[in-house]
């Protein structure tokens, strides 16, 4: 065997190992850089007893899409609740392959966003602005749309990441953007006080029956001068369960267990979000995943 040889057979077995080392740890898709979802995920990957690999998306759609592929060997991802009844209102089938980890939920705000001084003072302004709704894998997307149906706004939509978006505004390019994130969002909070930016409240009757009402207090963000009335979309944990092997099922139940038990700790070490974290929702309805022991060679599914 010549040299080129050994060395493609090397490269071949570094990269099998891998393969084979990814596929042992638990795959938690994330959410943007920068943004809560990757704070908790690296919480929880923090407090867990086994391997964790967190990964990040281009957001909720993109972690919806993910997590229902078959071609790659994510376990677990963060979801708006919003994101999952819209696919669920295309493929009825997902309720019966999705499951809530567990009955535990956090509130991501919705942050509407514009430039210090501007006249944008309140969601009807935004009538005829160029606004940032997020991309089509984002949530933010999915949350603006609801909100531009529900109330009739008619403002112009331009497509961009809420990551992109800060950059936008104070280039101009657009007047305001939305943002869906657990406040504090971790990108935020790392503008200084002299950001060039305000909060805009957010109020609508026909908004009251589709999400939870919340406040973001004032100094959430160094450059946030004053509270604002905005809404919140709940958060969720979900795994896939269709075709869980016993190893999968085993991780589920450790994920859960580290969680559960590990919580109190994360709200003292981890991202602030986890101090809102609250366990009944009588507006989710969505089978929830239960740990169960693993059975050997028996039909299984761990979920109710």
């Amino acid at each position: 065997m010549n040299k080129l040889s050994i060395r493609v057979v090397f490269i071949g077995i570094i990269l099998l190992g891998f393969a084979v080392n990814m596929q042992a740890q638990l795959q938690l898709l994330s959410g943007l850089s920068g943004g809560t979802y990757q704070s908790l995920a690296q919480d929880i990957k923090n407090h867990s007893s086994q391997k964790i690999n967190v990964l990040t998306s281009s957001g909720s759609v993109d972690n919806y899409n993910q997590l229902i592929s078959d071609d790659n060997s994510i376990n677990a991802t963060f979801l708006q609740y919003d994101v999952l009844l819209l696919n669920e209102m295309k493929t009825p089938s997902i309720r019966e392959n999705l499951r809530v980890l567990l009955p535990l939920f956090l509130d991501e705000e919705i942050h509407l966003i514009a430039k210090k001084g501007s006249d944008i003072t309140s969601l009807d302004d935004l009538r005829g602005k160029r606004v940032a709704i997020g991309t089509k894998d984002q949530g933010t997307y999915v949350t603006a749309s609801i909100i531009k149906q529900r109330t009739g706004i008619a403002w112009f939509d331009v497509e961009m990441s809420s990551n992109d978006a800060y950059k936008a505004l104070n280039d101009g390019v657009i007047d305001a953007y939305f943002y869906v994130g657990g406040a504090p969002v971790s990108s935020l909070t790392k503008l200084g006080a002299d950001a060039p930016i305000q909060l805009v409240s957010i109020k609508h009757k026909a908004l009251n029956k589709i999400y939870r009402k919340k406040k973001i207090k004032k100094g959430t963000y160094a450059w946030q001068t004053s509270t604002v009335t905005t809404y919140a979309v709940p958060t969720v944990l979900v795994v896939k369960v269709e075709n869980m092997s016993d190893d999968t099922q085993q991780k589920f139940n450790t994920l859960l267990n580290d969680v559960t038990s590990n919580l109190k700790l994360m709200q003292t070490e981890g991202h602030e979000k986890w101090k809102d974290v609250y366990f009944k929702n009588q507006d989710i309805d969505w089978p929830y995943y239960y740990a169960r022991p693993v059975v050997k060679n028996t039909d299984h599914t761990g979920a109710n």
